[in-house]
């Protein structure tokens, strides 16, 4: 039996319901909270903390994502089982030779033909044979290419099961530690003692893969998933690796749907079925605020055709822009102006053939009393790098479908920069609808008086 919820007091009752039960028989709590990228599991695990201590509880969290074998270890432990029959007998050495070197490179040149060439003597003398060597030097930029940090590969859960026994146990492990900057293990010192805490919270997006649980020596570990729709997770991955690694955007987008869709949809998901409980944890309105940038924009909107065309008749065209947008909404998504996610194609032969341009997300407008609109918003893929992540707009139209996306029909715009009264206006035409934008007070107050004396 699950138990589902939709809102976080509700799911941490739950759980303190269930440690309590747990507690009742046992000496620790163990609680797994597994589920998809970037829904939220280590904020989840860290309000559960709270809340138990509130409680009267002691709560110890673990991150899966810090048992992260890193660079220098996914790529060759990738090598290894697609190319070699047999364990390489020295592969910690290996791996700790790579680290080495590629420790400060930058992340999209950890294994580039440069970083390779000065890897290559470093490891030989760890090969018994020239042709395992070869084989080994080959691979490595082939799995580079390949990299998906979301498969159960990735992460020692093994190693994260026996820290959980032997916390459980009361015992004391070292604590581990990973950086999403340079995505390798760092060095620890700090110990952290089992006899100090009554639950052990474990996170991370493989907490409920079989290999993990079934390492545990308690069995009846209380399992939650929490989830979120497709468009929570992947705005919530996307700007969060901009954040917290040093992969820039294009590349974080590419391999989201190339590999941590498919990841989510097969070796994640399936996690759900076998979760106590179930938390949907969709976008916070907080969440919908932040941006990488904001624009502040002065508009009024007119539907007076007739009056528009008089308007034109007293400008000076500057330019003239044919735009085509596209949007990405999810099943059950009101449809609002608040949390929009936008793909943008450019006509630059007078709305003939459209070429695609940008994609970015607009946020909640902060909220104003001289109706002035300034919106956070995040550009995911700036103009003129569409190709680094798909090579058509029917190409990235299919990706968003397919990871559960609702997408629009296409909705074409002009934009229009003009002079009027020697004072720039930017008109927008949408369908039958006209939006003027200034840039200040003095020029709004002239476009009211223009268009809408009359009606006074």
């Amino acid at each position: 039996m699950s138990f589902h919820y939709h809102h976080l007091d509700k799911w941490l009752c739950a759980n303190l319901d269930l440690v309590e039960e747990a507690l009742e028989t046992h000496e620790k709590a163990i609680v797994v909270i597994g589920g998809a990228s970037s829904s939220g599991k280590s904020f989840c695990a860290r309000q559960l903390k709270d809340y138990l201590s509130h409680h009267h509880h002691r709560a110890l969290i673990l991150s899966l994502d810090q048992y992260d074998y890193g660079l220098s270890g996914i790529i060759p432990n990738k090598v290894q089982e697609n190319f070699f029959k047999e364990p390489l007998p020295h592969l910690e050495e290996i791996e700790a030779a790579i680290k080495e070197i590629i420790y400060s490179v930058p992340f999209d040149k950890k294994y580039s033909e440069p970083v390779l060439q000065k890897i290559a003597p470093k490891i030989r003398p760890y090969f018994s044979s020239e042709k395992d060597f070869e084989t080994f030097r080959k691979a490595l930029p082939i799995e580079w290419k390949r990299l998906n940090f979301d498969e159960p590969s990735v992460y020692n859960l093994k190693e994260a099961a026996e820290d959980v026994n032997i916390l459980y146990e009361g015992g004391k492990i070292t604590e581990k530690l990973y950086s999403k900057v340079v995505s390798e293990r760092l060095p620890s010192t700090n110990t952290l003692n089992g006899r100090k805490f009554d639950t052990i919270l474990i996170e991370g997006i493989y907490a409920l893969n079989p290999v993990f649980l079934n390492a545990l020596n308690r069995k009846e570990a209380i399992t939650d998933f929490v989830d979120g729709n497709p468009k929570s997770l992947f705005l919530r991955r996307i700007l969060r690796d901009a954040k917290t690694t040093s992969a820039d955007t294009a590349f974080t987008m590419s391999i989201y749907f190339r590999y941590i869709v498919r990841s989510y949809q097969e070796t994640i998901l399936p996690g759900k079925e076998r979760a106590d409980v179930v938390f949907s944890n969709e976008m916070t309105f907080e969440e919908m605020r932040s941006g990488n940038l904001y624009t502040t924009k002065n508009e009024i909107a007119v539907e007076d055709k007739e009056k528009v065309g008089e308007f034109l008749k007293e400008t000076t065209l500057l330019s003239r822009q044919y735009q085509r947008d596209y949007f990405f909404t999810v099943p059950g998504e009101a449809e609002k102006s608040e949390n929009i996610l936008r793909l943008r194609l450019l006509s630059s032969d007078g709305g003939k053939t459209y070429q695609p341009s940008s994609l970015v997300h607009k946020g909640v407008p902060k909220v104003r009393k001289d109706n002035k609109i300034i919106r956070p918003i995040n550009v995911l893929i700036k103009e003129g790098e569409f190709n680094k992540v798909f090579a058509s707009t029917e190409e990235c139209l299919s990706a968003f479908d397919s990871a559960g996306f609702l997408v629009s029909a296409p909705l074409d715009k002009q934009k229009e920069k003009l002079l009027w009264k020697k004072l720039p206006v930017t008109l927008r035409r949408i369908r039958e609808k006209y939006y003027l934008e200034y840039s200040d007070e003095k020029t709004g107050e002239e476009l009211k008086k223009f268009f809408f004396q009359s009606s006074k």
